[in-house]
């Protein structure tokens, strides 16, 4: 990394370009002389006179200019941006790339390194100090299907929709009967994360529970009033022991699932019916609930809820991130507060591990410290659902959006509509600009410095379509326990068991008609298969014999088969 020089001369360049102009306009206007001006507002005599000479007041840093000038940084600068807002933020030897193709294709001379083709180091840390509003951060994987569900015609939808209905029932200014529903998964390990060691230390080592920790299902719901419903925590296994709700919170229960710790669609219902309605308030209420198979498919279920005045709403597929509350200010946290508390029981258990036993105690402690009515309520402003406002989503949550109107307006920063013979000359009064040094003024370029960052390292577009081995109807916002929907589900159903019950007698006739395949040798399969016979010298074998022999599958002699190739 390159050395901070400090400057020994504390007072040097201490004047600002505010004082400069201040003290040119006072000498122009014969008020002061050169000298009392430079005393008055504190710049030195020399500079004065010489800006004034050269009619340059804009004041820059001291020393020589970057290699690729100010002007020709700040393109740089503006790419960079709009490839983070296409959700392909350039890496380091990205930027260090662009640096050196742009110098290349300028005809600037530069002392980047041509074998490699990058700008060093020493520039990459001096460029991102010079622009401060640029740092290195860790960047967030964001799936195509979220790039892309997530746009502004869906979320328009689902808030029309929510609207809608939350007006025609009456609930927009009734936040104890607006729920959301959610699972997450916890796992009985704990996680270890940032410490503190000894400096160059080979390897830190912190003591786990186990290699990988079973995985429990929680279902967790709230209201947009900061009401919690007590959780439910979902076991792999068919026999459930009392031991397993010990010490978990008040209200909370245990389900089994002998195939695995997800929810299934008989666990969703068992939730509603028995968790979930001897909670509810009296009235009609709204469920926002994502599009998950478990909690859309069961006919029984939909009519349960459409019974019992719950109003299932079904958010629009992979934007969950951004439009479901729990999601947005609950589950992270309460999973910081279990990755504590398990952190907590190793190191004051060192030689015990964690399991269902204590997982009650463990998930009491992270439940009671994220379970707060500023989670909920946080969650519920956040994605607009209520207070109702569509404006609450973010514009950095429309990525594929943003890129494809990027594209299409002319007036928005893609390419630049200046000379780069014009940045030149605008920059030939600046003694200490380098930038077009070594530019071959002979020869005009064609390209501007933005149009070169275009071309040789493009902006992505993900408006292309995703690719799938097979196609899947588009899940959009809905109202799941509509009766259109329902009876769409029961037709569903319906030909789904017609076609079962085809497919088995089907299979049945199968079976009973199964006979022996015949096998049609070819004339060449036929010498080939006779010639690699191992026939017994010894032994003389008779017509009358070969006809007499059996079949060892069906003891049936073989002069009497009708088929010989059988």
């Amino acid at each position: 990394m390159p050395t901070d020089y400090k400057r020994k001369c504390v007072s040097r360049g201490m004047w600002t370009e505010e004082n400069l102009r201040a003290a040119a306009e006072s000498v122009r206007n014969s008020q002061m002389g050169v000298n009392e001006a430079a005393r008055h507002f504190n710049i030195p005599c020399a500079t004065l006179r010489r800006r004034m000479k050269t009619n340059h007041f804009s004041k820059k840093g001291l020393g020589p200019s970057s290699v690729l000038g100010e002007q020709n940084e700040e393109k740089i600068k503006l790419h960079i941006k709009k490839l983070q807002q296409n959700g392909f933020a350039p890496t380091r030897e990205s930027v260090r790339a662009m640096a050196f193709n742009l110098a290349e294709q300028l005809k600037i001379k530069h002392t980047f390194d041509k074998v490699k083709r990058l700008a060093g180091y020493d520039w990459l840390h001096l460029f991102l100090k010079r622009h401060r509003d640029l740092s290195i951060r860790k960047a967030e994987g964001v799936s195509l299907a979220r790039c892309q569900g997530m746009n502004r015609k869906e979320v328009k939808n689902f808030f029309e929709l929510l609207e809608k209905t939350m007006t025609e029932n009456g609930l927009l200014n009734k936040p104890s009967n607006i729920f959301n529903m959610d699972e997450t998964g916890l796992q009985l390990n704990n996680k270890p994360g940032f410490v503190i060691a000894q400096k160059g230390s080979k390897n830190v080592a912190a003591i786990t529970s186990s290699e990988k920790g079973e995985t429990i299902t929680i279902i967790s719901c709230c209201n947009a009033e900061g009401i919690f419903i007590p959780p439910v925590c979902i076991f792999k296994g068919k026999n459930k022991k009392a031991e397993f709700e010990d010490n978990l919170p008040p209200g909370a229960t245990v389900y089994m699932n002998e195939k695995s710790a997800y929810i299934n669609t008989n666990l969703f219902f068992m939730w509603l019916k028995n968790h979930f309605l001897p909670r509810k308030p009296s009235g009609k209420v709204i469920l926002v609930l994502d599009g998950h198979s478990t909690h859309c498919n069961s006919v029984e279920m939909l009519e349960f809820a459409e019974g019992h005045e719950i109003i299932l709403l079904c958010l629009p597929g992979h934007t969950t991130q951004f439009l479901q509350p729990l999601d947005r200010s609950f589950f992270k946290s309460l999973k910081s507060n279990f990755n504590k508390a398990t952190a907590h029981f190793i190191r004051t258990n060192p030689a015990r591990k964690i399991t269902r036993l204590v997982f009650g105690k463990l998930f009491t402690e992270a439940w009671s410290l994220s379970a707060v009515a500023g989670n909920a309520i946080a969650g519920f402003r956040a994605t607009g659902i209520f207070p109702l406002n569509a404006n609450a989503i973010p514009d950095y949550a429309f990525l594929s959006d943003d890129a494809d109107l990027r594209a299409s307006d002319p007036i928005l920063p893609t390419a630049e509509t200046h000379n780069v013979n014009e940045i030149i000359a605008a920059h030939n009064d600046d003694p200490n600009d380098r930038s077009s040094e070594e530019v071959n003024e002979t020869t005009p370029l064609k390209d501007t410095p933005g149009t070169l960052l275009n071309k040789m390292h493009p902006v992505p577009s993900t408006s292309s379509g995703i690719q799938q081995a097979r196609k899947r109807s588009k899940q959009v916002a809905s109202i799941l326990t509509s009766s259109n929907h329902i009876q769409k589900r029961k037709s569903m159903e319906a030909k789904k068991m017609s076609t079962a019950a085809v497919e088995k007698s089907k299979g049945d006739k199968k079976v009973r008609n199964t006979k022996i395949k015949k096998v049609d040798y070819s004339s060449s399969d036929k010498e080939s298969f006779i010639s690699n016979m191992d026939y017994d010298t010894d032994e003389v074998i008779s017509e009358e014999d070969d006809n007499s022999a059996e079949c060892v599958g069906c003891r049936e002699e073989y002069k009497n088969t009708s088929r010989k190739d059988d």
